[in-house]
């Protein structure tokens, strides 16, 4: 038995149905023409936020603190691409660091710390309000939901300013729904006289989590 595979191309305002191609397992073989994430950043809202101020670290497990959060106060998906993290300030001893990360079950909006939201395709900034799609909270007491850590365990020696940072795609593998919040702590084997900033780049997307 033969199967024909068929698809509609969209073009400058017309349409037409062409074939598609399959290898001998029936897998669909497919070119990817534009660059990765492109297609979301162009019919999201692709925002990025950072903390304003840095913080110390975690030497332990993250529990109830959340250095920074995302709220979704809105009704579309907060679909994560990146996380972030850079040291500020340093100690002169071996120090190893790492982000904690979490998505939270529905809770309350945080209280508001206004961390500047900036886009990602060219928008005007938005400095969110309590009553924001997003709202952004620092420094906020969350409930423990399955904390992991992300990151390559950035390192340094001997080196009391060392600036340095890493970024950790995530591309979508973690989604934040409406009423929940994305929670970032910041570890690290030493916080004495270390300071860091975290941060995140997500977008908002028109789609639902499945019960």
């Amino acid at each position: 038995m033969q199967t024909r595979i068929m698809g509609t191309q969209n073009y400058n305002g017309k349409s037409a149905e062409v074939d598609v191609a399959v290898n001998a397992q029936r897998n669909l073989l497919i070119s990817q023409g534009n660059p990765e994430y492109m297609e979301t950043r162009r019919r999201g809202d692709g925002r990025t936020v950072f903390l304003a101020t840095a913080s110390e670290a975690l030497v332990v497990p993250a529990t109830t603190l959340a250095h920074l959060e995302l709220h979704n106060n809105g009704s579309r998906l907060l679909v994560v691409s990146d996380l972030h993290l850079y040291r500020l300030l340093g100690t002169a001893v071996g120090v190893g660091e790492h982000l904690w990360v979490q998505i939270s079950t529905q809770k309350a909006v945080p209280t508001l710390g206004a961390l500047t939201l900036f886009s990602m395709s060219g928008k005007a900034s938005i400095v969110p309000t309590a009553t924001s799609e997003v709202v952004t909270g620092i420094d906020t007491t969350v409930i423990a939901n399955g904390w992991a850590p992300y990151g390559v365990g950035a390192a340094y020696l001997a080196a009391a300013t060392p600036g340095t940072g890493f970024n950790v795609p995530v591309n979508g593998k973690l989604i934040v729904p409406p009423g929940c919040s994305l929670c970032l702590s910041i570890g690290s084997s030493v916080n004495t006289a270390s300071t860091f900033h975290c941060g995140v780049t997500y977008d908002m997307v028109s789609a639902v989590v499945e019960a």
